[in-house]
């Protein structure tokens, strides 16, 4: 006989495996701390004079990539887990 399809959390477990790699074992280690991104007062920021033609559009951009990483690298897992749950339910047919 056929093997019935997996389990919505058997594909999920493996969707998740991918995403974020092997879970630790939590005895042998501790999770590693996310590092909070310095927030640096727009007051200290200085641009040298070859820099006086930058837009603020880009030094805002610049001075946000390092919290949209954080902010993604903290969240990507949950969201990707989500819609894949969402996408697996809608094909399968399981509400």
């Amino acid at each position: 006989m056929s093997e019935p399809p997996a389990s919505i959390d058997a594909i999920l477990a493996s969707i998740r495996a991918r995403v974020t790699g092997p879970e630790p074992d939590p005895e042998l280690s501790a999770p590693p701390a996310t590092p909070e991104p310095d927030i640096v007062p727009l007051a200290s920021v200085t641009l040298p004079p070859d820099m006086a033609s930058i837009t603020l559009d880009a030094l805002i951009r610049d001075m946000m990539a390092p919290h949209i990483k954080a902010w993604l690298d903290a969240n990507m897992p949950e969201i990707v887990e989500k819609v894949a749950r969402e996408e697996i339910r809608r094909l399968t047919g399981k509400l």
